[in-house]
């Protein structure tokens, strides 16, 4: 939970740069104003930030209620230092579950938003895991911007230098023999 409360600040940040206009090509006139064609924002990178902000703050506010605190202002990072300094607190908490799913969730889905480029997710196979029968994809490592692991949706995990040995595993459950590594 802390790594999740320390990256999700981060995330929030380097969705930043997406939601700034881009110039796509020349600028051209429109009613007698210059503006940049092309998309000016990423809502993938909007959504993310508003989701960020929400998880956040709604748990903020769950803690200064209970706790009879003040709140932080309604910035990821000070949201996040916030929760942090009363994480004990929060894992005590009846709602622990739901805390520890919300947050997890969020921090998933603000990698993939963030840092992973929809044309490069792909379906590598399925999990070698024992009884799992999840999809495979590239991953980005936290606050990284390449692909750093590969993951099933459960989130089973192999980094680079075990991609060797997932790929003979890939193989090995699909059936894909020796010969077939030869003609590929």
């Amino acid at each position: 939970m802390r790594s999740c409360l320390g990256e999700l600040p981060d995330i929030y940040a380097d969705c930043e740069a997406a939601l700034l206009p881009r110039r796509h090509g020349p600028l051209r006139p429109v009613g007698g104003a210059r503006r940049h064609s092309g998309p000016p924002l990423d809502e993938g990178a909007m959504a993310t930030r508003s989701r960020i902000l929400g998880t956040l703050s709604s748990w903020a506010a769950l803690v200064a209620d209970e706790r009879g605190v003040r709140a932080p202002r309604r910035r990821p990072a000070e949201l996040a230092a916030f929760l942090l300094g009363h994480l004990d607190w929060l894992l005590c908490h009846p709602a622990a579950g739901d805390f520890v799913e919300e947050l997890l969730d969020a921090a998933e889905t603000a990698r993939r938003a963030a840092y992973v480029k929809p044309s490069l997710v792909t379906n590598l196979g399925s999990c070698v895991h024992p009884g799992c029968a999840r999809p495979l994809s590239p991953a980005p490592l936290t606050g990284a911007k390449g692909v750093g692991q590969v993951r099933c949706a459960a989130g089973h995990t192999w980094l680079p230098h075990q991609w060797l040995a997932l790929m003979r595993n890939l193989r090995r459950e699909q059936g894909i023999g020796r010969s077939a590594e030869g003609a590929a």
